[in-house]
């Protein structure tokens, strides 16, 4: 990582719908510098602008299914193997691309954050504006752990060979950021922008799935019963709500994408088959054609229960002559108009039910699955604490396909004992000497070692060329 210049974009800049990349790591030239000095208070609501267009930029293509590819939900059929069978390199495309996204974003929000507090007082409006840049650089900084685990963590935007700082810090600072966005950013108005409760949620999710050292389970809880007993937000009883017919309070915060970008997750999710089932007078139901890259893996198709309204509203199987194919079909529009969600409300009853564990937690568990049209669940189907974490596991796999959490959920699962170790391990596709059919949890492609080191993907080797300072994680 080379020195890492000071990001004082101009207001045109920032305002662009889209950024050109100047770089291949996380070192970018800074653009026509302005000091704080020389900006008018319209422009920080500008330079905030820019940093949720970084956050949108980020949300089409591939980025938000990327997760999903690399764990058991979502094969390839083409473009990245690698990632399906998780036999990435540190050259692998995607291992440098999401590094350097999410580094440029961050950059993106450490400008207005340095610009607000060198301010020599603020106003309520600036608190709001680092508020929300705030929670949008902790969302950068944990994704970037999801995926690499130890990272640098650059509060400003001057590094020369920043080391990696250790998952656990890089989380805390992330909690920090969020702690201070629940407290300053404004109240919900909409779920296009960042409000004191998509902060709490956002602090629950922390709260639960950071490193053990970090972790909060009362807060987690706390704040996860909070959102929810807040009027803005409400469980859909039908998921189709959610994704289709677009009429849900489910969405806490969302990034929305202009009608015109012709770039969604979507299009590359999407059945290929559609316009010519369509041509001869058959139903395809939700979903515009696409050019299906990704297809749904089997293991998902069989991880549904029996009248589960998720399963109709997430995943398609169409048909012509000889081929068949399973999408998701979550972004069903023809364009980029589909949101794409942080968080929902219903990841907050599954914040709720783990968190407080097996004997109080249950009660969340069942008023999610009743909204999704499954019976509850009782005490003795559940024996002990390992089932109630697979049981967990179970239910968010199949609500947050496609929103960028199985991934980590993965690792963490794998981390927590030796039972969850194995549960992860009997989710990989079969193995050597192993007979077909003998396991039905298995992935069509999801291959990971009995010591998990892929788990977390390998630092690119671009940043480690120009940063001396960058280990590698173990495996690679």
């Amino acid at each position: 990582m080379r020195k890492i210049h000071a990001l004082l974009y101009t207001v045109a800049f920032l305002t662009a719908t889209s950024v050109a990349l100047t770089s291949c790591n996380t070192d970018y030239n800074p653009t026509n510098a302005i000091a704080n000095t020389t900006l008018t208070e319209n422009d920080y609501d500008k330079l905030l602008t820019g940093v949720y267009d970084g956050l949108q930029a980020f949300s089409m293509a591939f980025e938000p299914i990327i997760d999903d590819v690399s764990a058991d939900n979502l094969d390839n059929v083409g473009w990245f193997p690698n990632t399906d069978n998780n036999t990435l390199t540190g050259s692998s495309y995607y291992v440098n691309n999401i590094w350097e996204q999410l580094y440029y974003r961050v950059q993106l929000a450490n400008n207005l954050i340095n610009l607000e507090e060198a301010k020599s007082s603020q106003s309520d409006e600036d608190r709001q504006i680092e508020a929300q840049a705030r929670a949008m650089r902790a969302w950068f900084y944990e994704r970037l752990c999801m995926f690499y685990g130890d990272v640098p963590l650059l509060t400003t935007n001057e590094a020369d060979n920043a080391p990696r700082t250790k998952e656990a810090l890089v989380w805390s600072f992330a909690k920090q950021d969020l702690e201070y966005a629940a407290k300053y950013a404004p109240d919900f108005s909409s779920s296009t922008y960042i409000s004191k409760q998509a902060a709490k949620a956002l602090l629950a999710r922390t709260c639960l799935l950071a490193p053990d050292t970090v972790q909060d389970l009362s807060r987690a809880a706390e704040l996860a019963e909070e959102v929810i007993a807040d009027g803005n937000f409400e469980l859909a009883d039908d998921a189709a709500k959610i994704w289709q017919t677009k009429t849900s309070k489910e969405m806490i915060f969302a990034v929305v994408n202009p009608s015109t970008d012709a770039w969604c997750p979507g299009w590359f999710l999407r059945s290929n088959l559609v316009d010519k089932l369509k041509a001869a007078g058959i139903d395809t139901g939700y979903g515009a054609q696409g050019r299906y890259m990704f297809p749904v893996d089997n293991a998902l198709m069989n991880a549904f229960e029996d009248g589960d309204n998720r399963k109709a509203a997430t995943v398609r199987v169409l048909t012509n002559g000889t081929t068949t194919t399973r999408d998701l079909v979550k972004y069903p529009g023809p364009n980029g108009t589909d949101s794409y969600p942080i968080v929902r409300i219903a990841e907050m009853y599954l914040i709720a039910a783990e968190a407080e564990g097996r004997e109080n937690g249950l009660k969340w568990l069942n008023a999610l699955r009743a909204s999704r049209g499954l019976r509850a669940l009782t005490a003795a189907e559940i024996t002990d604490d390992d089932a109630y974490e697979a049981r967990i596991m179970q239910e968010r796999r199949v609500e947050f396909v496609g929103e960028g959490l199985r991934w980590y959920d993965l690792r963490r699962w794998f981390n927590r004992d030796a039972a969850g170790k194995e549960a992860v391990l009997q989710l990989r596709c079969y193995q050597t000497g192993e007979t077909t059919g003998s396991r039905p949890t298995a992935s069509d492609a999801m291959n990971i070692s009995e010591d998990g080191h892929e788990l977390l993907w390998p630092v690119p080797t671009v940043a480690r060329d120009n940063d001396s300072a960058l280990s590698q994680n173990p495996g690679y």
